[in-house]
């Protein structure tokens, strides 16, 4: 890796950050605090750009050299949020809430691949 890579990845890493703290804010004040949105939007949105990405990488469109890297552990890597979804899954159980932890973990994770699934169609049909 180069040093102007990594400087790409450390830019991109940040501005992922920084996007996802806009997403839970503005989830936070849509949707109140009772059940962790932010979270799960954040982790959705993570999975169909995930999917988009890679389908427009590897597709005919193609990107340059480090660029899909650049937004798939720079910037996805800053924004989505899969250790807070874990730690908030364990609260949950920690709280005597099985049912709510179980539902949402079955909810992110199957709710992901589908997204990932629409990512991908979507970028199959934006590369032509």
């Amino acid at each position: 890796m180069t040093f102007s890579h990594a400087i790409w990845l450390a830019i991109g890493g940040g501005v992922g950050t920084l996007v996802r703290a806009g997403v839970a804010i503005l989830a936070l004040r849509l949707c109140g605090r009772e059940f962790p949105w932010g979270t799960l939007a954040v982790n959705l949105i993570g999975s169909f750009l995930f999917g988009v990405i890679v389908s427009l990488g590897r597709g005919r469109m193609g990107f340059p050299a480090g660029c899909e890297t650049i937004l798939l552990v720079g910037f996805l890597g800053g924004f989505t949020t899969y250790s807070s979804f874990a730690f908030q899954s364990y609260e949950f159980f920690e709280q005597g809430r099985p049912l709510l932890a179980g539902a949402y973990v079955v909810g992110t994770v199957v709710s992901g691949l589908v997204f990932v699934w629409a990512g991908v169609i979507i970028g199959r049909l934006g590369s032509g």
